[in-house]
């Protein structure tokens, strides 16, 4: 009776887990900074990506880039759940998974932040020997910030794939995204206050001067609306710092 029951919640808990592997980005290092950095993403969440390449350079082959902010990405005939950016070489008909969003790394500054995916496909025989864990791809996806986008162009900038490498294999993209920007362009809180202040003054004094001039014909510093208070007032201010001062 009870394995049942522990056979059943085991299923039910790795249901879950596999779901939110699907939804959204599992960081391999937290830390409230990472946390701060992926929440400035949430507006990229579930956005998907896609991106044609092909390569002049070796063989002319074509390849098709898919990329989803924390979340799975989809594709024809393949079946991607936690799959952070997948590729398709045309010429071989063949999927690579390049980055996983379980396997998540985030860094960041005032206006970009490094969003890395871990755990791809392993290499063949690039970067180091078959089997480390320096063989397996990973994306690195560099989004900059851009004020007047939130979904901007996506690119793949190019592979780090030497042979002869003792480092790890990478794919190096781009997103120019508003959603990467620390800070919020247009006018701050005192900004505000201060042109409140100064258009309230303005008025005050504008219309104050018009009422005095036409109503009772002041002249001079005699229009300036309840000029007895302000001179009043002045003379108190410096009594005060005479007072303190001396």
């Amino acid at each position: 009776m009870l394995k049942p029951l522990l056979l059943s919640l085991f299923m039910v808990l790795h249901t879950q887990a596999e779901q939110l592997a699907k939804n959204d980005c599992t960081l391999l290092k937290q830390n409230q900074q990472s946390q701060e950095l992926l929440k400035r993403l949430d507006p990229l969440k579930g956005k998907i990506f896609t991106y044609k390449f092909k390569d002049e350079i070796n063989g002319g082959d074509e390849y098709d880039y898919t990329l989803s902010i924390c979340s799975g990405v989809t594709a024809n005939q393949f079946n991607a759940p936690g799959v952070g950016v997948l590729q398709y070489n045309k010429l071989k008909q063949e999927y690579k998974r390049v980055g996983l969003i379980n396997s998540t790394v985030v860094k960041g500054g005032t206006d970009w932040i490094m969003l890395t995916y871990k755990h791809g496909d392993r290499y063949h025989s690039h970067c180091t020997s078959p089997g480390s864990e320096l063989s397996r791809r990973q994306a690195h996806i560099m989004i900059v910030c851009d004020p007047n986008e939130l979904e901007g162009q996506f690119k793949v900038l190019y592979e780090h794939n030497d042979e002869d490498t003792e480092s790890s294999c990478f794919y190096m993209m781009e997103i120019s995204s508003r959603a990467a920007c620390s800070h919020v362009n247009g006018l701050s809180t005192g900004s505000i206050l201060l042109i409140i202040f100064v258009s309230v003054t303005s008025a005050y004094l504008l219309i104050g001067v018009v009422y005095k001039r036409c109503v009772y014909g002041s002249k001079g510093f005699e229009q300036i609306p309840n000029i007895v208070f302000w001179r009043m007032c002045g003379n108190l201010q410096a009594d005060g710092c005479d007072l303190l001062c001396r």
